[in-house]
């Protein structure tokens, strides 16, 4: 009887999983419209599958100040020109945790497409990228550019606005 439970769970968990193909439109290779008005369309019309992003370089220069809500606060001078760092010089500070200076005097570029991306000592790296009007700062493997190490532990990205030059 036991048995019977497990394999009648097994089976209605795989039951659950199933996939359902919709029925086509004689003639047009369209999918039919479900009951209640939905209509599942394919990823592509032409291929099935998805196009990469274009490689596209950004520009973007800020000189801004910041506080997110948990108190952490920092300022940044940023530079890029045609995905190429000119200035980089980011403060962040966290209250009771320490402080994490980056500075583009202790990175080399090493990439500039699809993202940017800087290398530093112990394998440090700070990452760009655009996403629609945003450009993301991240920081990797930072830990020597904290006081007190640990600090790197709570480093979020930084966010700038590129139309505004502002950043979180």
């Amino acid at each position: 009887m036991r048995h019977r439970l497990i394999l009648g769970s097994l089976l209605a968990v795989l039951a659950g999983c199933a996939s359902v193909e919709l029925p086509h439109r004689p003639g047009t290779g369209t999918p039919a419209q479900q009951p209640g008005g939905s209509v599942e369309k394919p990823a592509s019309e032409s291929t099935g599958r998805l196009k990469p992003m274009p490689l596209r370089t950004f520009t973007v220069s800020t000189e801004c100040k910041f506080r997110d809500e948990t108190g952490n606060f920092g300022n940044a001078k940023v530079d890029v020109l045609n995905s190429k760092v000119r200035a980089l010089n980011v403060v962040l500070t966290m209250p009771k945790r320490g402080v994490c200076r980056y500075d583009l005097a202790q990175f080399r570029q090493t990439q500039a497409l699809p993202s940017i991306e800087l290398t530093g000592n112990k394998n440090c790296r700070i990452r760009m990228w655009e996403q629609g009007e945003q450009i993301t700062v991240s920081f990797a493997d930072c830990h020597t550019m904290c006081s007190p190490n640990s600090a790197h532990d709570y480093v979020w990205p930084l966010l700038i606005d590129k139309p505004t030059g502002e950043c979180d």
